[in-house]
């Protein structure tokens, strides 16, 4: 018996619910206490900012952390220069233009001297993911219909179907900001629909 197999992909979106936000955080000290002290108090700082903007600061997680040795190059020689230390938070809120306007007013005039990156998203992916992928299944038939009908032969049932575990694309807008230019202004952003799309391959038998 005969096969025919299509592929299909499938694409879904949905208005974002959630956004994240990503502190980053740096700073430079030639003595390593000093260093770390000042990278401890600027995060501090932002905890109070966030707080005062009626975020749950509990929220915030710590996404990457780094002290490391500095060097600057010059005389055809690496010399010492101290040390470098970075930390990445993040805070997922629900989209909330007030509330981000409050965040980020509340960044830019405090002392973390943070900045941030926006991503907007879903809270429930999974929804969307099994959203696209009915449809991918949904346009492999329309793909091995034609298929059919244009070799002269009748489909028959499904003999198998796979999906691209590798081939899922997720997309949501991000955006950054300089805070230091935003303490006094409304920041106006519409975001764009997240995106996700699935894979499937579908094998049809031809029935003789």
């Amino acid at each position: 018996m005969g096969a025919i197999t299509v592929k299909g992909r499938g694409y879904v979106s949905a208005q974002p619910d959630v956004v994240t936000l990503s502190f980053d955080i740096g700073t430079k000290a030639r003595d390593y206490a000093e260093c770390v002290d000042r990278l401890t108090g600027r995060t501090a700082a932002l905890r109070q900012n966030l707080a005062a903007a009626g975020a749950d600061c509990a929220e915030l997680k710590t996404t990457n952390f780094s002290v490391k040795t500095a060097y600057r190059y010059d005389k055809s020689r690496y010399h010492f220069d101290g040390y470098s230390a970075s930390h990445r938070m993040e805070i997922e809120l629900p989209v909330d233009k007030g509330m981000l306007n409050r965040v980020l007013g509340a960044v830019a005039k405090g002392h973390s001297g943070a900045e941030i990156r926006i991503h907007f998203s879903v809270k429930d992916t999974e929804d969307l993911r099994q959203q696209a992928l009915a449809e991918a299944v949904r346009v492999a038939k329309l793909s091995a219909d034609s298929l059919a009908q244009a070799g002269g032969v009748k489909l028959g049932r499904i003999r198998s179907i796979a999906h691209g575990w590798d081939e899922i694309r997720l997309s949501g807008p991000s955006y950054g900001v300089v805070c230091d230019s935003v303490s006094d202004a409304k920041v106006d952003i519409d975001p764009k629909d997240v995106s996700i799309s699935e894979d499937v391959t579908v094998v049809y038998e031809i029935e003789e």
